[in-house]
């Protein structure tokens, strides 16, 4: 049987994020919606969506909300273990930085940009 996807590397300009499983990343594009007439399908139109990287991280001493609260302008590679790789250039995070006092202390990071590129 193939390799199938089971880990992925989060890095933001260069740095490799401590994160746990379960990573996302939305590569973002022309996104179609369907137009309904009367009584019949008439076809589609496309907005632009932005694209989406979601991972969570953990909390260790070198670890500063502060500058990720900053993050501005960056840019976000997603590794997967199969191979694929994906590069968002002038990516943000959109949430506030928030940490849970368990597991390692859980930080949600999300990050969104323009679409992702694919570097083959």
């Amino acid at each position: 049987m193939a390799k199938k996807l089971g880990k992925a590397i989060i890095k933001v300009d260069g740095k490799v994020l401590e994160t746990l499983p379960g990573a996302k990343l939305d590569i973002g594009g022309d996104e179609r919606t369907t137009v309904v007439g009367a009584n019949s399908v008439q076809g589609y139109f496309e907005t632009p969506k932005p694209s989406k990287t979601e991972c969570e991280v953990t909390v260790g001493k070198a670890t500063r909300l502060a500058e990720m609260r900053g993050w501005d302008n960056v840019t976000v590679s997603f590794e997967c273990d199969t191979g694929q790789q994906y590069v968002v250039q002038g990516a943000w995070l959109t949430n506030t930085p928030e940490m849970t006092a368990s597991e390692g202390g859980r930080v949600p990071l999300v990050l969104e940009g323009p679409p992702a590129e694919e570097m083959i």
